[in-house]
C-alpha cells in the first residue's frame, strides 16, 4: 500500500501540481505527504490530496499560505452549504425539520465567519489561530446531530459537514508548523 501512496504523491506532484499546469507554485511532495499521509482525523487521503490539488492550495508557497488557502476553500464550501440550508428552510416539511435546519444554519454561519477570520489571526497569533482552526470543525457535528434527531435526510449537508470537519483538521495539522 505504501508504494501506491508514494506513486500517487509523485504523480500529483509532477503532473497535477506542477507549475507548468498553472502559473503558481505547487505544494511540495514533502508537504503533501506530511499533511495527507496517515492522519486519522482526515476523512480520506483522497480528499486531502484533492484539496491540496485545488489551484488555491497548489499556489501556496509556504505553510501559512497553504493554511490560508484551505481556510478560504472551507469558507467557500461552507457558504455554498449555508445557502442550500437557507433554501431548504423555506421548504421544511415539519417544525422539527425546520428546527434542525435552523441549527445547521447557526453552525454554518459560525463556521463560515470563523474560517474567514483565520487568515488575519495567523498574522497576529499563529498559536491561537491553530487552536481556533481546530475547534471550528467539531461544531459541524451539532448540525449532523440535529439532522439525525429530526430524521432529516440531507446528504449534501451531511457530506459538507464531513468535508468542513476535514478542512479544519487539515488546517490544524498544517498550521501547527507555524509556531514550532
Amino acid at each position: 500500500m505504501a508504494p501506491l501512496i508514494v506513486l500517487v504523491i509523485i504523480f500529483l506532484s509532477v503532473f497535477v501540481l506542477s507549475p507548468s499546469s498553472s502559473s503558481s507554485v505547487a505544494a511540495s511532495p514533502e508537504l503533501t505527504a506530511k499533511v495527507c499521509n496517515g492522519n486519522p482525523s482526515f476523512s480520506t487521503q483522497d480528499f486531502c490530496l484533492k484539496t491540496l490539488a485545488n489551484p488555491k492550495a497548489a499556489a501556496a508557497k509556504n505553510i501559512k499560505e497553504l493554511t490560508v488557502a484551505i481556510m478560504n476553500i472551507a469558507a467557500e464550501e461552507g457558504q455554498t452549504t449555508l445557502n442550500l440550508i437557507i433554501e431548504m428552510e423555506k421548504k421544511a416539511a415539519s417544525p422539527g425539520s425546520l428546527a434542525a435546519l435552523k441549527t445547521c444554519e447557526e453552525v454554518y454561519r459560525y463556521g463560515v465567519r470563523s474560517f474567514g477570520m483565520i487568515p488575519k489571526e495567523l498574522d497576529e497569533d499563529p498559536q491561537s489561530a491553530n487552536y481556533d482552526i481546530c475547534v471550528i470543525g467539531p461544531e459541524f457535528n451539532g448540525c449532523d446531530q440535529a439532522l439525525a434527531e429530526a430524521k432529516v435526510n440531507a446528504p449534501q449537508i451531511t457530506q459538507a459537514n464531513k468535508d468542513l470537519l476535514t478542512y479544519s483538521a487539515m488546517g490544524g495539522e498544517i498550521s501547527t508548523e507555524l509556531y514550532k
